[in-house]
C-alpha cells in the first residue's frame, strides 16, 4: 500500500513537472524551424501604392516639367519600408528609383509626421546611370490615404531645389 502511494506521488510530481511539455515542444519547433519566411509575408495590408503627382521648382518653374506622373510600390516592415517605382522627372525623362525609408510621427499624433527615403535614382545627367539620393518628406495621413510632400535637393542637371507631391494608398 505504501508502495502504491509512493508510485502515485511520483507520477503526480512528474506529471506536474512536464505539464507544459507541449509549450516547450512548440517553442523548440519554432526555434529550429528550417522553413524561412520570404522577404514578403504576403500580407496585403503591408503594401501601399504611391502615385506621383507633381513638383514645384521655386527658382525656375518654367524650365522644368511640373507634372511628374508616376507610380511606385511600398512594403512596410515593423521599423522601416522598402520602395521602388517609376516617374516622369523634371527633365522630361524616365526615372526609376529604389530605396529604404523610415517614418516618424509626433507622440500620439499619428496623422502627421516626417519621413525619409534613401536609395538609388536614374534619369539625371547620365541618363539611366543610377545615382544615390536621400529625400526627406512631410506626410499627412487620413485612413488609408497619405499626402507626401518631398523636399528634392538639386540633382544632376536640375540646378534648382524642388518640392514633390505624391499620394500613398494603403492596400488593406
Amino acid at each position: 500500500m505504501l508502495r502504491h502511494a509512493l508510485v502515485s506521488l511520483l507520477l503526480f510530481i512528474s506529471a506536474s513537472l512536464f505539464a507544459d511539455d507541449d509549450i516547450y515542444v512548440a517553442k523548440e519547433k519554432d526555434q529550429y524551424n528550417t522553413e524561412q519566411e520570404g522577404l514578403f509575408d504576403g500580407r496585403l495590408d503591408n503594401f501601399a501604392l504611391q502615385i506621383n503627382l507633381a513638383s514645384y521648382h521655386p527658382g525656375n518653374a518654367s524650365e522644368y516639367n511640373q507634372f511628374n506622373r508616376g507610380i511606385g510600390i511600398e512594403y512596410y516592415y515593423d521599423y522601416f519600408f522598402i520602395a521602388g517605382g517609376y516617374f516622369w522627372n523634371s527633365l522630361y525623362r524616365d526615372s526609376f528609383y529604389a530605396g529604404v525609408g523610415k517614418e516618424f510621427t509626433f507622440g500620439d499624433v499619428d496623422w502627421v509626421g516626417l519621413g525619409a527615403i534613401g536609395g538609388l535614382i536614374t534619369g539625371y545627367d547620365d541618363g539611366q546611370e543610377p545615382r544615390p539620393a536621400l529625400i526627406p518628406y512631410l506626410f499627412f495621413t487620413k485612413d488609408r490615404y497619405t499626402l507626401k510632400i518631398h523636399y528634392l535637393p538639386e540633382i544632376g542637371e536640375v540646378e534648382d531645389d524642388a518640392f514633390g507631391f505624391a499620394l500613398r494608398i494603403k492596400l488593406d
